[in-house]
């Protein structure tokens, strides 16, 4: 425990990464209700098109933010850290562009660009927490870092974003104006996260090159 939050890069990172899950899973969630609500689309197209964009979007962004992440990761140790500061970058435009094209088909592209380049932090995210402690801790690390993404993201991201979509229908909004002005708000999650990466930034390297260290001193043995 004291190797996991006395480590400064971890506990940023441990915000950090979720504030984007946050946006990841709020946008996913509520994206077939958007279609229905503001395009008026048909529920199998929404289901269908979306759900295979965000299907082919996902494995394709996963895969190559991890691909991307390990070959800056050998050019510097702040490598991974880049990919996850770019996901709001690349991502908040097709949000935005989701949330505002009155053409179904523009929607259905911005939905996917989203799906392919709002999940490329995920490898990085949980590579690094790896290499923030001794081996025999990965696991509760990776549990505790779990923990956060569920709680902030996978939680938290639909269920604010749902709240405050019927707190404008409640002052009598559109059910469709309210859902795009709730996701709106949702999306400013997203600089909130690049405040936590950044701050992860200098400290990263340090903290990975003193790991052996940090743990001789807490009590483990390191074997050298």
């Amino acid at each position: 425990f004291s190797m996991i939050f006395r480590s400064r890069t971890f506990v940023l990172i441990s915000i950090g990464f979720p504030c984007i899950a946050f946006v990841t899973y709020g946008v996913g969630f509520w994206s077939p209700p958007f279609m229905l609500r503001t395009h008026g689309v048909d529920l199998t197209q929404a289901g269908t098109v979306l759900g295979l964009g965000s299907a082919i979007g996902g494995l394709a962004g996963v895969s190559i933010g991890g691909i991307v992440s390990d070959r800056l990761r050998r050019r510097t140790v702040n490598g991974r850290l880049y990919v996850g500061l770019a996901v709001p970058v690349l991502s908040t435009p097709f949000a935005v562009a989701f949330l505002f094209t009155d053409d179904v088909w523009v929607a259905y592209f911005c939905a996917f660009m989203f799906s392919l380049f709002s999940p490329m932090w995920i490898g990085a995210a949980a590579s690094t927490v790896n290499d923030l402690v001794m081996p025999r801790m990965r696991a509760l690390a990776s549990a505790f870092y779990i923990l956060m993404i569920t709680f902030i993201g996978l939680a938290m991201g639909p269920y604010l974003i749902g709240q405050v979509s019927d707190l404008y229908i409640g002052r009598g909004v559109a059910d469709g104006d309210a859902l795009r002005n709730a996701m709106l708000w949702g999306c400013g999650m997203l600089p909130i996260s690049m405040i936590f990466l950044l701050g992860a930034l200098r400290y990263l390297g340090g903290d990975e090159s003193s790991r052996l260290r940090r743990a001789e001193q807490l009590g483990e043995e390191t074997g050298r």
